[in-house]
């Protein structure tokens, strides 16, 4: 799948789904007005006839019709700010509103231990922060979903039911396909939807009201005549309201059914294991309970579902066997009732702990394993949100490196925020000293007396480890309040003014956690007019200045690798290299500026990126964490690369360079 060009496509649909909204907004005040307007003449001016003063009255009222017409783009307006900002919390909000129990990644039992392990090894082949993981615990239908405002801020539920039916690959196979929505933009357009078909089904639930509400009889012929020209108002606004919802629920499940299919695609290439993602599909179909959801408020998040939740008429996935059958063209539906028979018989699926599990996890073949990875600008770019299946072998191996001390720290809220500033020192003595008395300053005595604790451990991990444990925190850094979590924010922005003679990676590791507690703590905060490359030239010539002068043995080395990644934009190289005494402050600014670049722009400096840092014909482990930091604070993650002394899983071999 193309990263770039979904996240075009995205944006565009974006906005076509928002003009959309706007037309439906706008028809359902002009009806509403109209039921206000003949309301208004039923009650004043009985014996008129609807026509008489103009068009249905409209220039009798312009007042009442003013008014009409503000109440309700108020009532549909608050309505779905509100909604969205609730959901702008995160998606553990979603998973809790339909009774969803946050998972704790030191779990004992072995089910919801494998479930955190997926979770996680899925996270770090594609470069994003671990999301928190939910169990809908009464809900015996296989499903899944994931929501959240961004990456940093996601969450993954699953349903008792697929949590104990299916087993290791087939629940990677239903976690790929939503980790592909989640690195594809679909989740945060999906959990927008919700917030914007929230403002339309509002009118019709306040015309519920007050038809439930409204007085039954009495009151005198004229007061018996109001209640009744209200009561009929409500009903017509009621029925206005369903009309409004049933078109956003058309739209709903048109976008849907298309993402659905290009997940199923992806999790395929995610896993390199169809059976797991078929037989996942198959077990739904033999399932009793099938991929239903009992939760009253499925509908409202039908269409973020791994399988259709909810009985309705649009379809919001598409058919079961036609799902099965883009994977596997031989299926045939008598293979529902061998899976059942099958499922009676397993009942616990995989009883042993993690370890036995993992040790028949599905087998990769050659055809499926890495090839030799070509450094190659354009090979670079395709890997954008697109990791394999060897990706996901390596980022195993890369989890089960951290020490285990560290892995327990990073699962948990009270000392999350230690670890995650210990990762975010830099390692030269000077520059160290005075980011510790910034952070002493902030947070007190004993805050500095847990980041010692944990800097001899911190600074044994490798380049290849850092950024894995880094994603690990942000689970536990979400149950922080967010008073907390902007208390640490401003804390890592105070970090990077107190920049000296420091690393690039080390530099860029910071950044990076400033980016992913950015967008957990402001989802929206990342807006503005897209950039075109031409506009944020003199931020590229620093950008690749600083990477050329960090990874070449001396300048005329670094000149042709600036030069070279120059070149690949097609800009003009005669200015030279942008030397800059304080290049970390004017790095800061200019990578929040080269994040607001067009997809287009940015895929063109990922190529640039890669064709600076490979001038030399080769990639260190510090070279490929320093391209994977640098694209994750562009919003472009990488899965890991393998090179020379990094951790490689069989059948991945070290990079070369074209």
């Amino acid at each position: 799948m193309d990263f770039f060009r979904r996240q075009a496509e995205t944006r565009r649909f974006s906005r076509w789904l928002v003009l959309l909204f706007i037309v439906a907004v706008a028809l359902i005040v002009a009806a509403v007005d109209l039921v206000v307007a003949l309301a208004v003449m039923a009650l004043s001016e009985p014996e008129a006839t609807a026509l008489a003063g103009g068009p249905l009255g409209f220039d009798r009222y312009p007042g009442t019709i003013a008014v009409s017409s503000l109440i309700v783009l108020s009532i549909i307006g608050i309505a779905s700010l509100v909604r969205t900002s609730q959901l702008a919390l995160g998606g553990g909000s979603v998973a809790q509103a339909l009774g969803g129990t946050r998972l704790s990644g030191d779990s004992g039992d072995p089910l919801r231990r494998r479930l955190i392990n997926v979770v996680e090894e899925m996270a770090i082949a594609s470069g994003v922060p671990v999301p928190e993981v939910y169990v809908l615990e009464h809900e015996p239908g296989i499903n899944a979903f994931a929501a959240g405002d961004n990456p940093a801020n996601a969450a993954i539920a699953v349903t008792r039911g697929a949590l104990t039916t299916l087993n290791r690959a087939e629940l990677q196979g239903v976690v790929a396909h939503e980790f592909s929505h989640i690195l594809n933009g679909d989740m945060r357009l999906n959990t927008r939807l919700i917030g914007w078909l929230f403002g339309l089904l509002v009118l019709a639930m306040i015309a519920r009201l007050i038809l439930r509400h409204a007085p039954r009889g009495g009151g005198g012929r004229r007061g018996g005549g109001a209640v009744l020209v209200v009561v009929m108002a409500a009903g017509a606004i009621l029925v206005l309201g369903y009309i409004g919802l049933f078109f956003g629920r058309l739209i709903q499940a048109a976008v849907s059914r298309r993402r659905e299919s290009l997940a199923d695609a992806s999790a395929i290439q995610f896993t390199r294991d169809t059976a797991g993602l078929r037989d996942a599909l198959v077990k739904i179909g033999a399932s009793e309970a099938g991929s239903r959801i009992r939760d009253s408020d499925a509908e409202e998040i039908a269409h973020l579902l791994f399988a259709p939740g909810v009985a309705r008429a649009f379809r919001t996935h598409p058919p079961l066997i036609e799902r099965i059958r883009a994977i596997d063209p031989r299926f045939q539906p008598e293979e529902f009732a061998a899976m059942r028979r099958r499922m009676q018989e397993e009942r616990a699926p995989e009883p042993a702990g993690e370890a036995g599990v993992a040790a028949r996890a599905p087998q990769h073949s050659e055809t499926g394993a890495l090839p030799e990875l070509l450094l190659a600008p354009a090979a670079v770019v395709g890997l954008v949100a697109n990791p394999a299946a060897p990706h996901v072998l390596m980022a195993r191996d890369l989890l089960q490196s951290l020490p285990e001390p560290l892995r327990r720290m990073a699962r948990q809220p009270e000392t999350a925020p230690a670890l995650f500033l210990a990762l975010a020192l830099d390692p030269v003595a000077d520059v160290r000293a005075r980011q510790m008395a910034f952070i002493t300053q902030q947070y007190g005595g004993t805050m500095r007396a847990d980041l010692e604790a944990l800097l001899a451990p911190v600074d044994g991990l490798d380049a290849a480890q850092r950024l894995p444990a880094l994603q690990q925190v942000f689970p536990a850094l979400q149950q922080l309040g967010q008073t907390e979590r902007l208390a640490l924010l401003r804390c890592v922005n105070g970090l990077l003014t107190r920049e000296g003679r420091t690393s690039v990676f080390a530099y860029v590791l910071r950044k990076l956690a400033q980016v992913h507690l950015r967008d957990e703590a402001r989802p929206r905060q990342r807006t503005g007019i897209a950039l075109a490359l031409p506009a944020a030239r003199e931020e590229i010539r620093l950008l690749l200045s600083v990477l050329a002068l960090s990874g070449s043995v001396d300048e005329e080395q670094a000149r042709q690798a600036w030069a070279a990644g120059m070149r690949e934009l097609r800009f003009d190289d005669s200015d030279g290299l942008a030397r800059r005494a304080n290049w970390p402050r004017e790095l800061d600014v200019a990578l929040n500026r080269l994040d607001r670049l067009a997809p287009a722009g940015k895929e063109a400096l990922v190529r640039a990126l890669a064709r600076t840092i490979s001038h030399d014909q080769r990639l260190t482990p510090g070279e490929a964490e320093l391209l994977r930091a640098v694209c994750a604070t562009l919003h472009c993650p990488l899965p890991p690369l393998a090179a020379d002394g990094m951790i490689t899983p069989r059948g991945v071999s070290s990079p070369r360079v074209a």
